[in-house]
């Protein structure tokens, strides 16, 4: 699988919502919300980690904004059912490992990545932290949108603060230039060109390998 993805950092936990408020207005779907836990292992060739999650989508959880977002998902089924056939992250929590590899320049970039979901994930963060080491652990609180071919990731992450991630998918349905179009148009629509653009994974910055 392919990617057009962007990373942005928020200036703080208000312009995080500004940035909700403006993808429920351009009619991105709510999906869920989520609590995950990335552990990036010193693979030699790749970025392989192991995520963790589990749901958080509880009346309390929600924020007013993603709320009024479930409330115009309910009543759009076909675009709920497409949202929810699309995902990966089915269920109440599970996990996957995740091996990528980014082709990184000034703001986007593309990610090709393989996803394998795994029903140990215990007993294989034990054995890769064995054989290979541990990079760093990430830990984040993610609330997830969909707009079209694009996913608009909302996160919080431990230790490191606010961001938006845009990820579009390439595949049979979309060419990449359509991709790019729809990526460069949800940029502006979102305003994230006024944010910093962070060409770096979240391992990255908690490890301090940014040069």
């Amino acid at each position: 699988m392919q990617n057009l993805e962007l990373k942005v950092r928020c200036l703080g936990a208000a312009t995080l919502q500004q940035v909700e408020a403006l993808a429920c207005s351009a009619g991105a779907a709510y999906v869920r919300t989520v609590q995950q836990r990335d552990t990036y292992f010193l693979a030699p060739h790749t970025c392989l980690k192991l995520r963790e999650w589990w749901r958080e989508d509880d009346a309390a959880a929600l924020t007013g904004v993603a709320e009024a977002a479930v409330n115009q998902a309910a009543e759009r089924p076909n675009r709920g059912q497409e949202v929810a056939e699309g995902s990966r992250e089915r269920g109440r929590e599970g996990a996957f490992l995740i091996s990528s590899r980014r082709q990184e320049r000034a703001g986007a970039y593309t990610c090709e990545y393989l996803v394998y979901p795994v029903s140990e994930p215990a007993v294989l963060r034990a054995l890769l932290s064995a054989a290979l080491g541990v990079l760093a652990v990430v830990e984040k609180r993610r609330r997830f949108y969909r707009y079209g071919h694009t996913r608009i990731h909302l996160d919080e992450v431990k230790d490191l603060g606010s961001f938006v991630e845009l990820e579009t998918v390439i595949d049979e349905e979309i060419t990449p230039g359509e991709a790019s179009a729809e990526h460069s148009a949800l940029i502006s629509l979102l305003e994230l060109d006024r944010l910093p653009v962070v060409p770096y994974s979240y391992s990255d910055l908690l490890s301090g390998h940014c040069d």
